[in-house]
């Protein structure tokens, strides 16, 4: 790779959410891991229950794990998180979460956040929705602002956020004008919007902030070179583009409920070696 380093890899503790942080991070230390998204998901940490007395406490067990925390994520699919609802309430207590969110990522010394930007109901009109979810991006973007953290907005089919493509990501950075917004690609995700990596970067341009890699048949998140994704292309164009942040490996399948380090260690494995240079493409 002329551009990527093996530095910009990061794992995640997403495939050990049926087991105990300490596993997790157990597993994540064996296999030689010192960068790490922070999936904030029960029981590892439930944004909901917890205080900063739980956060500083994970925080210095990242560090006795020798694990760097580069973005922090709150499980945002599965528990009912939606900026952009029609209900008042669930809106407001959504943006909460989110606002608890970045609290906990600054005492974690994180400068990254990834969030969605809200969904509707399929029956309602389009650009009603949208309007919500500017509104509370931009509401998000002041207070991240002033965290000094920046927030990545990620695509995904329509039943879970307003934002399905990267021009999608694109147009709602523009119109809510703030610096502290920015977009990300995840490999297993492109396939829903018929997007190819080249044109998911050349659409975000310099908004590009975050990469979750995870492979997919061809959506999935399943572990890398499990899937059908075209992974060595993707990486590749990402190198080309000389993209500097960090690509974090998202591996979030029910396939590797009981075997998680397995899921997480072939993933870690196999794009370390590809951004090495000592696996070959049809290796992946």
């Amino acid at each position: 790779m002329r551009n990527l380093k093996t530095e910009q890899i990061a794992a995640a503790n997403y495939p050990y959410f049926k087991y105990s942080l300490e596993y997790a991070l157990d597993s994540l230390e064996r296999m030689g891991a010192a960068r790490m998204e922070f999936y904030a998901c029960s029981p590892h940490l439930h944004v909901d229950d917890a205080g900063l007395s739980q956060v500083r406490a994970v925080k210095r067990q990242l560090k006795d794990h020798h694990l760097t925390p580069i973005c922090f994520t709150p499980e945002q699919c599965l528990y009912p998180v939606n900026i952009a609802s029609r209900d008042v309430n669930a809106r407001k207590r959504s943006l909460d979460v989110y606002v608890k969110s970045m609290e906990f990522a600054a005492e974690m010394d994180i400068e990254l956040c990834q969030f969605l930007s809200g969904f509707g109901c399929l029956d309602e009109k389009d650009e009603d929705i949208w309007k919500r979810a500017v509104e509370s991006v931009a509401y998000l973007g002041r207070i991240a602002q002033g965290y000094g953290i920046t927030i990545a907005l990620e695509t995904s089919p329509k039943e879970y956020t307003v934002t399905e493509t990267a021009k999608d990501i694109t147009r709602m950075i523009e119109e809510v004008g703030c610096p502290a917004v920015k977009g990300m690609i995840d490999t297993a995700t492109l396939g829903f919007a018929d997007e190819t990596m080249e044109g998911a970067i050349a659409d975000l341009g310099p908004y590009l902030r975050h990469v979750h890699v995870g492979d997919g048949k061809p959506n999935g998140h399943f572990a890398l070179g499990e899937g059908e994704l075209n992974l060595p292309h993707m990486i590749d164009e990402l190198d080309k583009a000389a993209y500097p942040y960090y690509l974090s490996l998202e591996i979030l399948n029910n396939l590797y409920t009981r075997n998680p380090e397995y899921a997480m260690k072939k993933s870690y494995d196999w794009l370390v070696g590809y951004i090495s240079g000592s696996i070959r493409p049809q290796e992946g």
